[in-house]
């Protein structure tokens, strides 16, 4: 047999010093990127809460057009019932026919919830009114601003107003003038 095989060179590593340079780098790299990525996480949340809002509130005004029974979607903090009357702040909220069609909106036990939604920790929706009551006809009973708040500073607001023609649609921002419920 041939002695004189390739030769390999010998194996080369890199040193504690060149992977602690690395690591070093690396860990700055992610300390600078996780306050963006939380921006970015939060500005997301409001984004979806806000877009849920206005599904929801189209839902509400479609059924009770077409089932003929008063609908309401209200903020909640028990994921069971209305909050109080005027501005109101919640995590959540749900929709339910108002069987009895009261003015003021209020759960009574026999009425299904027919949907609900609860937002994540970082986010709350204020609100001119806590609840909104579309009627069988093409008209809300009232109009509302749904605010969305963000815990993290610098996220651009968002809003979901409804019109007194039951008509919700979304705004981005605040308006030149205007002051945030958020701020509050």
């Amino acid at each position: 047999m041939n002695r004189h095989r390739c030769a390999r060179p010998p194996a080369r590593g890199h040193t504690l010093w060149e992977l602690a340079t690395v690591l070093a780098i690396v860990a700055a790299l992610a300390a600078a990127a996780v306050p963006g990525f939380s921006r970015i996480r939060a500005s997301s949340a409001l984004a979806a809460g806000a877009d849920r809002l206005l599904g929801t509130l189209h839902f509400a005004r479609s059924h009770a057009i077409l089932v003929g029974q008063p609908t309401v979607v209200c903020l909640t903090a028990d994921g069971a019932s209305c909050v109080g009357r005027g501005v109101a702040r919640a995590r959540a909220w749900i929709v339910f026919e108002n069987s009895r069609a009261e003015f003021t909106p209020v759960r009574d036990p026999d009425e299904a919830i027919l949907r609900s939604h609860a937002l994540g920790s970082d986010t709350e929706v204020r609100a001119s009114r806590g609840a909104v009551t579309f009627w069988p006809t093409a008209r809300a009973g009232m109009t509302s601003t749904f605010e969305f708040c963000s815990a993290i500073a610098g996220i651009t607001a968002r809003a979901v107003i409804v019109s007194q023609t039951g008509r919700p649609r979304l705004r981005v921002g605040v308006p030149r003038g205007a002051v945030s419920r958020c701020t509050g």
